[in-house]
């Protein structure tokens, strides 16, 4: 039996005077409060209890590649990472494949990954052609599926351009980025995304480029990796050196229900510390977060900002990085402290995140693997802007990264937080392997009301999505 909380038992956050909420602090913003600060969930999930067998069952597996990966919106592509016509990249979702074309200036096309002749993978790498050929007995269609050439045509002679053309997934696009829905009657992409367009429009994504992408094969569940990001419960544990600079605790969480499924919105404050903290690091939460900004990958050259504790720090740790931001982008700026300097985490279901963050521009997606419910495929993009003026850089290609393989070695890129990612990393080996040792009377987690509420709520519409 799930154990139902009411709304007015559900404490959202715990804070201080000095170290208060996040809702507290967007409300004295130095730029005034936006529409994405003052939005609020609408729905507060019942589940406290999760199975643990959803995380390893076979069946339960299968379960989930019918009914919610072939059925709701997936994030295939960036459009830049295929940037002429003729680029095509794969997308593997479980044992299904498809690809992505740029079939013409500004369009693209998704199809089955399956050659019509005799089953053939008809794109394992990204590549770049004019056609699109099939390897084993060439087979050929232009790059908007119409059938252009079988060799020994006679032979086939039910197969015509009329009928011959490769069969299409449905493709939409947001922001610069590419999804698929197998469901031809799905509803529109936009019914899914939520507040997600109105929430990012000064961001603009669509005026962004990967700078840097790394894809780590996990020994966990996607689950149970995606789960990793959709609290900041773990940082005191986890993280202990972002504690004195990261206000865990005093993080929001909103679930926005959508036509399709939810947004889940984890916002967690920065240059305040958290309430594990000791007394001392107030003082030195905003400096410490500008280092790191420093010493990552925005703005290496930039002076480091003179912080005065009498007066509002935050404001001041925006204002230095709007001021680093224009310089190095010559572009102008009018976001929000909150958007400069805290993280705000965007999840949409099942699988995509967004970061609405000027000082942490991440893109994450969390993939099946193709027959292991015990494994999955991790993908984090770094998105950035360009200089005004420029062209836009051409994207990262990913870095592969084994199982057992360390992201700080393998993408120095990411830079300081590339062994945060390896400490997340660390922990899901052990949660994959100790759920099946669970006691047998009881195998199920125990979530907390608030911080873990999310999870709670990605459960509630996996439920929902498996029982149609």
């Amino acid at each position: 039996m799930m154990a139902v909380i009411a709304e007015r038992d559900v404490v959202k956050g715990y804070g201080s005077k000095d170290r208060p909420l996040l809702s507290e602090l967007w409300s004295r913003d130095s730029r005034g409060p936006n529409a994405a600060m003052q939005a609020r969930g609408d729905h507060q999930p019942d589940n406290r209890q999760i199975d643990y067998a959803r995380y390893y069952d076979p069946a339960f597996f299968q379960q989930e590649l019918d009914k919610i990966w072939n059925r709701q919106w997936l994030f295939a592509c960036r459009e830049e990472d295929i940037p002429q016509v003729g680029d095509r990249v794969p997308l593997t979702i479980g044992p299904n494949s498809y690809f992505i074309v740029r079939s013409d200036t500004d369009g693209f096309k998704a199809f089955y990954n399956s050659c019509l002749h005799r089953g053939t993978m008809l794109c394992a790498k990204k590549e770049q052609a004019e056609t699109i050929r099939c390897p084993y007995h060439a087979w050929e269609w232009n790059v908007d599926g119409r059938l252009k050439r079988i060799p020994s045509h006679w032979d086939f002679p039910d197969i015509t351009r009329l009928n011959g053309a490769l069969p299409e997934v449905r493709l939409e696009r947001w922001g610069g980025f590419i999804f698929i829905n197998a469901d031809k009657d799905a509803l529109p992409l936009l019914d899914a995304l939520g507040p997600m367009p109105a929430h990012f429009a000064a961001f603009a994504p669509e005026k962004r480029y990967t700078k840097a992408r790394f894809r780590k094969q996990v020994r966990a569940n996607w689950k149970i990796t995606q789960e990793a990001f959709q609290e900041s419960y773990h940082l005191y544990a986890t993280h202990p050196e972002g504690v004195p600079f990261t206000g865990d605790s005093q993080s929001q969480y909103d679930i926005f229900t959508t036509p399709l499924g939810a947004v889940g919105r984890e916002a967690v404050p920065s240059a305040v510390p958290s309430m594990h903290a000791d007394s001392s690091a107030t003082a030195h939460a905003a400096a410490m977060v500008a280092a790191q900004v420093q010493q990552m990958w925005h703005y290496p050259d930039a002076t480091l900002p003179d912080i005065d504790p009498a007066r509002d720090v935050r404001a001041q740790l925006g204002d230095w990085l709007r001021q680093s931001y224009e310089q190095s982008y010559n572009r102008p700026i009018t976001e929000s402290d909150a958007v400069m300097i805290d993280s705000s985490l965007y999840f949409l279901y099942p699988h995509f995140t967004l970061w609405l963050s000027e000082s942490v521009p991440f893109v994450y997606q969390f993939l099946p693997h193709e027959s292991d419910p015990n494994l999955c495929y991790f993908d984090v993009r770094l998105l950035m802007p360009w200089r005004e003026g420029e062209a836009r850089p051409p994207a990262a290609e990913p870095i592969e990264i084994g199982a057992d393989e360390s992201i700080a070695e393998k993408a120095p890129a990411y830079g300081f937080l590339a062994m945060i990612f390896d400490q997340d990393m660390s922990n899901l080996p052990l949660v994959q392997q100790g759920l099946k040792a669970a006691n047998p009377a009881a195998p199920y987690s125990r979530l907390g009301a608030y911080q873990e509420g999310m999870i709670q709520a990605w459960h509630e519409l996996i439920d929902r999505d498996l029982a149609r």
